[in-house]
């Protein structure tokens, strides 16, 4: 039977929208997607709640309209300066089976672990006291051991008389929740529940080569950047910052005097993060946001302000990382995402200067197929995808019938019915 899961990221440029279709085999297929601008989030703060609301309802309706798909419940994204994370364990007895002709005769033997077992453990494991100002979001398993030692991250179908996880349990913030919740129902949603672009991220990596190796995570967005660590497969660090790609720009129209439009094109012409890259000098100009009149000034002059820029966002990265006694020397890479960095070259250099830690090749656009503003979402299907078996709800997703057309005399009307009836063929098919 197919499930379907919707997935929304509010970020601070935009909201973004996917739909998939998961079939038996557990691997999701997108069957709708949309995007559009919102700038109602600021420094991880709901500026404009309003503006957050309606960017919400016009997704969701731009999706009806182009897919005949209503969305009525998501999982929505959190950003990871409201969350953290607690380790916790727990374990679960398997029901024994018994049998007749064993190994050693007649008896009980162990049970095989089921998807119902997974979910018991997984809401035991949940189980923890929270502050007043605390919002428990869930337990993502980071491995379940069996009786017999044996570790693994997909316990159904093995043969065991007890089964134990090692969970990390995400706690948020309370009153974010409480104000994101309100905007996502004022426009008609209901929340599935929430994930952390760690959590995603985490999903994204799974599927790539050398899965368990130690990496830093970056994701640069309009007004935000993320980061994580993940060691052998878990999430180890998670922190923010409330500034992104729109603060190069803000550089660059402060610095030059130039308007922020203007500034955001020098930007997406020149994406260089390193000066030494600079081959060509070339005579720009720009206009004076005082007197309108254009000036000249050096190519490298802009990629200079870029690179302060990207250079100070990665250094206080390195620098709460070494706070928490994090060595970036022993990570084996750093991956780079986001709309606010993607696409600038000279940034391995900057790695490797910065982190002393070599900038990895992953594009995730060619693991997803999705375009890279979508790579947050891409990882909040694929993960909840995986956990569907062990109770994980679905989203409530309806599909729109067509309106039955007025009966038309003669040929026209006989035409009608035959695309009628190829349209209902064709969304069965689909279906």
């Amino acid at each position: 039977m197919n499930e379907y899961i919707a997935v929304m990221d509010i970020g601070t440029t935009g909201v973004r929208l996917l739909v998939a279709k998961v079939g038996t085999n557990g691997k999701p297929h997108i069957v709708a997607r949309d995007y559009t601008v919102c700038h109602g989030i600021r420094k991880f703060k709901i500026e404009n709640a309003a503006e957050v609301t309606e960017s919400i309802r016009k997704v969701l309706r731009r999706i009806r309209e182009k897919t005949e798909i209503v969305v009525r419940s998501a999982y929505v994204s959190i950003s990871g300066a409201h969350v953290k994370y607690v380790r916790n364990v727990d374990s679960v007895d398997i029901e024994p089976v018994y049998v007749e002709d064993g190994e050693y005769g007649a008896g009980s033997e162990p049970g095989i672990v089921t998807g119902n077992d997974v979910a018991a453990l997984l809401d035991k494991v949940e189980g923890t006291e929270l502050y007043d100002n605390e919002y428990l979001l869930g337990a993502v398993p980071t491995k379940f051991t069996l009786d017999n030692g044996l570790q693994t991250s997909a316990p159904i179908g093995i043969k065991a008389s007890n089964l134990r996880v090692d969970a990390q349990l995400l706690i948020a913030e309370n009153t974010y929740v409480e104000e994101i919740s309100a905007c996502v129902r004022d426009a008609g949603l209901e929340i599935d529940g929430f994930i952390p672009l760690s959590v995603a991220v985490r999903a994204l990596l799974s599927a790539c080569p050398d899965s368990d190796a130690s990496t830093l995570f970056i994701d640069m967005g309009g007004y935000a950047t993320e980061f994580c660590v993940y060691y052998k497969g878990s999430i180890y660090y998670a922190s923010a910052l409330p500034v992104g790609g729109g603060t190069i720009t803000g550089d660059i129209a402060q610095i030059l005097n130039v308007r922020r439009e203007e500034a955001e094109l020098l930007k997406c012409d020149y994406q260089i993060a390193d000066v030494s890259l600079v081959t060509n000098d070339v005579d720009v100009a720009v206009g004076s946001l005082a007197d309108g009149k254009s000036r000249v000034v050096k190519c490298s002059e802009i990629v200079g302000i870029m690179q302060a820029r990207i250079e100070d966002i990665f250094g206080i990265i390195r620098e709460r990382l070494d706070v928490d006694e994090i060595d970036t020397s022993f990570i084996d890479r750093v991956v780079l995402s986001g709309d606010g960095i993607v696409g600038f070259s000279g940034l391995d250099i900057i790695c490797e200067r910065v982190f002393r830690t070599k900038l990895s090749d992953i594009d995730f656009t060619r693991n997803t197929a999705m375009k890279a503003i979508f790579t947050y979402t891409s990882g909040m299907i694929m993960y909840i995808a995986s956990m569907l078996p062990y109770g994980m709800k679905r989203s409530d997703i309806e599909r729109v019938q067509p309106e039955e057309p007025e009966e038309q005399s003669g040929q026209g009307g006989m035409f009608g019915a035959i695309k009628d009836k190829f349209r209902n063929l064709l969304g069965k098919f689909r279906d």
